[in-house]
Parts: C-alpha cells; sequence; structure tokens
C-alpha cells in the first residue's frame, strides 16, 4: 500500500514537474527538436497555462504567426497576463511576426524592459538587426534600460530623428559622448548640435563643430551644399558679407539650396552698396519658370536695388509683378490652409512616399504649395510613417478576411477582429491627418511671409512715388547737366557670363550670369527721364 502511494505521489510530482504531453505522449521529439527546446523561449511566461493558451504556445512554438494571433483574444482575454510587461511584449512580438511591424514596437515600448523575460527580449533583438529602419518611424519613448537592449545606435535614431521635439543641449552632449567617430551617429548628432547652437547664438562654437563635420567624408548624412549654405548665413549674420558670398557659390545649381544661396548672394551684395550686382543676381530668381522655389522676399529685394540706382520704371514693373504673382499664390496657399485643395497636398504626399523629391518633381502643382515643402524633414518623416501604416492597415485588412475561414470558434471572435482591423486603420489615418497639418502649417507660415514682405513692397512704392515727386527739382537744380555717373560692375565671375538675357526660353547654362550695366542711373540732363 505505501509502495503505491509512493508511486502515485512521485507521478503526480512529475506531472506537476514536466510538460503535460511529454509525460502522456512518451516522446521527446518533434520534427527533429525536443519540445523542450522549442518552447524554452515561451515556457514560463504563463505559470499555469489553460487549454486555450497551451493552443496558442502551440502555434507559436510552430511558427504559425497567424493562427497565434487569431488565438489570442481565446488565450488572454479575461486573463491579467496581457496587461503584464511579459504579455505586452509578446503581443508586440505578434503584430510584429504578422507585417504590424511599427503597431508591434510601439506596443513593446509600452513595457517595461527590466521586466521582460530575457529570452523574449533577445527574440526583439533578433528582429530589430534586421529592420533598423523602424527606429526612424516608430512613435516611441526611449529611456537608457533600451539602450543596453538595443544599442546607441537605436537610440540615436530614435531621439535625434524625433522632429516634433527639441533636443536639450544635455541631451545632445550626452549623445556625443556616447558615439564613436566616424560614424552616422557621431555625424548626425553634431549636425543636430550646431543647429542648435545657431538658435541659442552660440555662433562660435556653432562654426568650430561645423568645420569638423565639413571634414568628415564618410559617413556624414549631411549634404556638403548644406554645409556651406550654413556657413555662410554665418559669417553673413556676423557681417562678414565678402567671405559669406564665396561659401554662397560654393552651393551647386543642381541643388534644393541653390535658390536661397542666390538670394542671400543679392542680399550681400545690397549691404555692401553693390546695387548693379544685387540686381544681377536676382534677375535670375524673379524668372516665372523658379515660380516654385522663389519666395516673395526677392521682389523687395530687387526693387530696393532699382530705387537705389533710380531705375523708376523697373521698381513699378517690380511691384506689379508681386501682385500679379502674389495674390494668386496665396490664394492658392489660403485655399491649402483651409483644406480646400486636397488635389495639390495628394500630390504633394504621393510624391514623398516614393522618396526624396524637389519641387519641380511637382509638376504644375508646385506653384500651389509652400516653397521647399519637398524638403521639409519633419513633413517627410510624417509621409513616410504614413506610408508604413498604411501597409499595415491593407495587412490588418488581409488578417481580418482571412480570418473568416481560418479563425478560432469563440463565440464573437469576428466583431474582435474587426475591432482590430478598424484599430490599425484609425493609425493609418491619423498619421496621414498628421502629414495634412504639416502642410497647412507650411502654408500658413508662407502666408505670413507674403503679408510681411507685402507691408515692406508698399514702402518702397510709397518711396517711389516720392522720389517721383522730386524729379522736376532735382533736373532743375541740375540745370540740365548729368550728374556723376555710376559705374556697374558684373553680377558674375564666371567665364561665360552674359551681358544681355535672352528673355525668351531658359538655358541652364545662362543661370546666375547676367550682367547689369547701371551707366545710366541715377543722371538728369536734357532728353534724360529720372
Amino acid at each position: 500500500m505505501i509502495r503505491i502511494l509512493f508511486a502515485i505521489l512521485l507521478v503526480s510530482s512529475v506531472a506537476q514537474a514536466d510538460d503535460l504531453l511529454n509525460v502522456l505522449d512518451g516522446s521527446t521529439k518533434s520534427d527533429g527538436l525536443s519540445i523542450e527546446k522549442k518552447s524554452s523561449i515561451f515556457k514560463g511566461l504563463v505559470a499555469r497555462p489553460s487549454a486555450e493558451q497551451n493552443i496558442f504556445f502551440q502555434f507559436l512554438e510552430k511558427g504559425d504567426d497567424k493562427k497565434a494571433l487569431y488565438q489570442w483574444p481565446s488565450a488572454f482575454e479575461n486573463s491579467s497576463f496581457a496587461a503584464t510587461d511579459n504579455g505586452k511584449a509578446l503581443y508586440g512580438y505578434l503584430l510584429y511576426r504578422n507585417g504590424l511591424e511599427i503597431t508591434g514596437l510601439e506596443k513593446l515600448f509600452t513595457a517595461r524592459p527590466t521586466k521582460i523575460k530575457k529570452k523574449l527580449v533577445g527574440l526583439w533583438r533578433g528582429l530589430m538587426q534586421t529592420n533598423e529602419e523602424l527606429w526612424t518611424f516608430a512613435d516611441i519613448e526611449w529611456n537608457n534600460q533600451w539602450t543596453e537592449i538595443f544599442g546607441l545606435p537605436a537610440e540615436v535614431a530614435v531621439i535625434s530623428r524625433r522632429f516634433d521635439k527639441d533636443l536639450t543641449t544635455q541631451k545632445l552632449e550626452e549623445l556625443l559622448r556616447k558615439t564613436t567617430k566616424n560614424t552616422w551617429e557621431r555625424s548626425w548628432t553634431e549636425w543636430r548640435f550646431v543647429t542648435n547652437l545657431l538658435f541659442k547664438g552660440e555662433d562660435v562654437k556653432a562654426a568650430k563643430l561645423l568645420k569638423h563635420l565639413q571634414g568628415v567624408k564618410s559617413n556624414n548624412p549631411i549634404s556638403t551644399n548644406l554645409m556651406n549654405l550654413t556657413a555662410a548665413r554665418m559669417l553673413y549674420q556676423n557681417g562678414y558679407l565678402t567671405e559669406a558670398i564665396r561659401y554662397y557659390e560654393k552651393i551647386e545649381k543642381s541643388s534644393d539650396y541653390w535658390f536661397e544661396a542666390q538670394e542671400e548672394i543679392a542680399w550681400s551684395y545690397l549691404r555692401l552698396g553693390q546695387s548693379q550686382n544685387t540686381l544681377a543676381s536676382s534677375m535670375t530668381l524673379m524668372t516665372p519658370d523658379f515660380t516654385a522655389d522663389v519666395g516673395p522676399e526677392v521682389f523687395y529685394l530687387s526693387s530696393l536695388a532699382n530705387l537705389k540706382v533710380c531705375d523708376y520704371a523697373s521698381v513699378s514693373r517690380t511691384l506689379q509683378d508681386f501682385r500679379t504673382r502674389f495674390q494668386k499664390k496665396a490664394q492658392s496657399l489660403i485655399n491649402i490652409k483651409n483644406g480646400e485643395d486636397t488635389k495639390s497636398i495628394g500630390k504633394l504626399v504621393s510624391i514623398l512616399r516614393k522618396g526624396r523629391a524637389r519641387m519641380t518633381d511637382l509638376g504644375g502643382e508646385g506653384i500651389r504649395l509652400p516653397r521647399h515643402s519637398t524638403r521639409d524633414e519633419a513633413l517627410f518623416f510624417m509621409v513616410q510613417r504614413n506610408k508604413k501604416l498604411d501597409r499595415e492597415a491593407k495587412r490588418a485588412s488581409e488578417l481580418y478576411s482571412q480570418s473568416l475561414s481560418e479563425g478560432t470558434a469563440l463565440v464573437g471572435f469576428q466583431a474582435k477582429m474587426e475591432k482590430f482591423k478598424k484599430f490599425v486603420e484609425s493609425r493609418a489615418r491619423n498619421s496621414y491627418t498628421s502629414s495634412v497639418n504639416r502642410i497647412q502649417q507650411l502654408a500658413a507660415t508662407e502666408i505670413t511671409e507674403i503679408h510681411d514682405v507685402l507691408k515692406k513692397m508698399q514702402i518702397v512704392e510709397a518711396e517711389l512715388i516720392q522720389q517721383l515727386a522730386m524729379v522736376d527739382r532735382v533736373i532743375e537744380e541740375t540745370k540740365n547737366k548729368v550728374s556723376k555717373v555710376k559705374k556697374g560692375t558684373t553680377g558674375s565671375q564666371s567665364d561665360d557670363s552674359l551681358s544681355f538675357p535672352y528673355q525668351g526660353e531658359i538655358w541652364f547654362d545662362e543661370i546666375a550670369n547676367y550682367r547689369i550695366d547701371i551707366a545710366k542711373g541715377c543722371q538728369s540732363g536734357k532728353g534724360t527721364t529720372l
């Protein structure tokens, strides 16, 4: 009797200690691997798994991720496990494996990293090693505990690429100390530090860091043109105009930053008292072909320069051209700001979904959209995130359709899958709305810019009227003698500069090679009109 009781207790102890299937089936291998080995990652996540949970883990162990997802509601809906850190990490892993990568990653980051089972953490680490670009687009909050799991490159990618948050100097310094030389992470963080220092007015520190960054030839995500433009602006703001022009002229014509460089070169010449060179630099920018890339400030600049050389006819013409061009542009931007021009917004989003773009890629829609919107980093980030979430929404719809025949027999299962599908689709819609809001914000900013320049142009117009009223008095006082003539110089130092720009079709070789001669500027005499 004692022996029988001892045997029963022994069997009971073994049954509790070992997997039930091992005890009853007596087998130790399945598809060449022991059940213990296959389930080692997931074993122990749930202390006493129910029948539905055992079914779930079997699907997971066999790699049948889709059926495991369908089984999740039956297994854990009424269980506290789903709210645990392991439960969040496991559910996120399941979403990721079913093609909902951003959704799954963001689910993982709702858990506390130190509370997740190490083997489960290892699964996630393996996933992210093959898809590191997700760090850029996931909406997650980072802390040092995640760095211990995923490494420094992931931390830098997440923190430095968050365009909706300004990084503090302290945070940037911390990131710099963690990065190593000649890595993408170091160069990108240095660039963010440069812009941070410039915003704070610490130009000398910014210049030193920028000079170092210009010497980095590998793993540098910042274009040479953008670094030269930044250097030129620092010199300009500190009054080193000739040196600033030298840096502006380094920017290639093929660059998106070339138009801004030309405009700022023109301002530099104006501050140097070389109005003729200002006119030469601004003439190209006012060409109708570049309407999508050039803002209203150029017209104000040109009108000032023409006013200084007493070319009143050109001042009047510039005022009229400004009204004609920017009255239409302002109305287009107002339509975008109010959400009335969905066609142009749709075209911009569609172009950015394909990758980096230029305003010329938008065709006729470009003149109606905010200037430089194709290179707005925050907008590009939002559109790329929306692209990935749209893909996930499509995948969620596929999973819902397939669940009709492949799902479980749980009552209300289809309603749960439909709710899941709608949740993923709503994320995609919200991300698109964020992109639209950003475009509308850019439109509002440019509307304000046009309004501000309009007030400046009104001052120019008043000055024009005042100077014209003085013409007769000037002619009388000079007694028809020609006043001292102002001689002009060329606005281009290149050998192929043109004395008289062709006013028809624009040839790219002619761009920015205009010459302006103001020998007749500001003179009076018999038969001469001021």
